[in-house]
């Protein structure tokens, strides 16, 4: 695949321009430090969503979670991705990058690519413990192309992040939520693995039910619109606010129903909401607007 279709596929998803540039040039980041740092980063975050599940939701962050004894140094970094982009961006008329050294501790390092004093993305580099994540990679290919392999968690585990992330935060994100969303309509689920690990942090933290069903309630129309309507294709965004976002409220209570005391089942009942059926049909029919932009 060129250049022009890379970016022309992410066009039909409703992304801009640069967010289409900048996009490619993320993906071409990732192959080149996977490659150049073989088995020692995991993809995550908002990124993984976005290039491997169709996530209309723009991310600028290239999330890598690394062992403690293997985060390379920045300057590392920045010669790998710079020699692997470098060409990219003057093709694309985005000039000389600029790298700028952000946080550097143990555990953390975060640095910015730029381009003439404008912010393209970031790099975070995440030192983990041991093989956490180890049962739950996947492999996954940048733009098809089988030489451009990364690791990253399945969606079944990135929805149990989700989950955990969004149960953690202080203050509810409607992000989490609409990425929880998201994930249930690519088919992720909790498995019973991955449920007990949940059942483990909801236990440590003593998160309650009525603490869960407030976090829910939380997700409403006006911290949707703030949230989500500067980061949606304007379609997806008018299609979820025609209910007032119950869609995605209805999503958390579907994949945290086992800490509400709940059943599937059970949820039709939800006051003045819709049936399971028709949850699923419309995680079907979001799926298919989001493939269809």
């Amino acid at each position: 695949m060129n250049l022009q279709a890379r970016i022309d596929r992410y066009r039909e998803r409703d992304f801009q321009q640069l967010e289409a540039e900048i996009l490619v040039l993320i993906e071409e980041s990732a192959a080149a430090l996977f490659t150049a740092f073989p088995d020692q980063f995991i993809l995550v975050g908002g990124a993984t969503l976005v290039l491997f599940y169709e996530s209309p939701r723009l991310s600028r962050d290239l999330d890598l979670l690394a062992s403690p004894t293997q985060i390379p140094k920045p300057e590392e970094i920045e010669d790998v991705v710079r020699s692997s982009i470098q060409s990219i961006a003057e093709t694309l008329g985005l000039g000389q990058l600029e790298f700028r050294k952000d946080i550097e501790s143990p555990g953390f390092v975060k640095q910015w690519v730029l381009a003439n004093h404008r912010v393209l993305f970031s790099i975070d580099l995440t030192s983990i413990g041991g093989n956490v994540l180890e049962t739950h990679i996947v492999k996954k290919a940048i733009a098809n192309a089988p030489e451009k392999i990364v690791a990253t968690p399945s969606a079944n585990y990135l929805l149990f992040q989700k989950c955990e992330t969004f149960l953690n935060r202080r203050h509810v994100k409607a992000r989490d939520a609409f990425d929880i969303h998201l994930l249930l309509t690519r088919g992720a689920h909790l498995d019973k693995n991955l449920q007990a690990q949940l059942e483990d942090v909801i236990a440590m933290k003593e998160i309650d039910q009525e603490s869960i069903e407030t976090r829910i309630q939380n997700i409403n129309a006006k911290l949707c619109t703030v949230e989500l309507r500067p980061v949606l294709p304007l379609a997806i965004f008018e299609e979820l606010a025609k209910n007032e976002f119950e869609t995605i409220r209805r999503s958390l209570l579907v994949v945290l129903a086992h800490w509400l005391g709940k059943e599937r089942n059970e949820l039709d009942n939800y006051p003045d909401r819709r049936s399971t059926k028709q949850l699923h049909r419309a995680h079907r029919q979001f799926g298919s607007q989001t493939q269809a932009l």
